[in-house]
């Protein structure tokens, strides 16, 4: 298991969907449920997500690869828009806004009033 994949995992935990199942995704990737492999297209389910104002994350650590769950190598499953060479999906770390959304959902490095 790779530093990345726990990561993912963790993001879990903190209560994260995969970035290409926030509910503005068709704005961003195309997802190709014909090349997807029989049993797993609920891994492509889009849902009513808090995107937290934040934008969209190519390189988000939750991001799937361009070839997940494929029925074949070379068919991709996700397509970014409006550029299909973009890259996606990565489990080398958090990304940026990885980061950025964590610190705003928790209100991290923000003092809190205790009453």
């Amino acid at each position: 298991m790779t530093h990345g994949s726990v990561q993912h995992e963790l993001n879990h935990a903190l209560g994260f969907f995969h970035e290409q199942s926030r509910s503005d995704r068709d704005n961003y990737v195309t997802v190709l449920l014909d090349n997807v492999l029989l049993g797993t297209a609920s891994n492509f389910q889009k849902y009513d997500s808090n995107n937290l104002g934040l934008e969209y994350d190519y390189s988000s650590v939750m991001h799937y690869g361009r070839f997940a769950f494929s029925k074949l190598n070379n068919l991709p499953t996700i397509v970014p828009k409006p550029d299909a060479s973009i890259n996606i999906g990565q489990r080398y770390g958090l990304s940026t806004l990885d980061i950025a959304k964590i610190n705003k959902l928790y209100q991290c490095g923000k003092k809190l009033l205790n009453f």
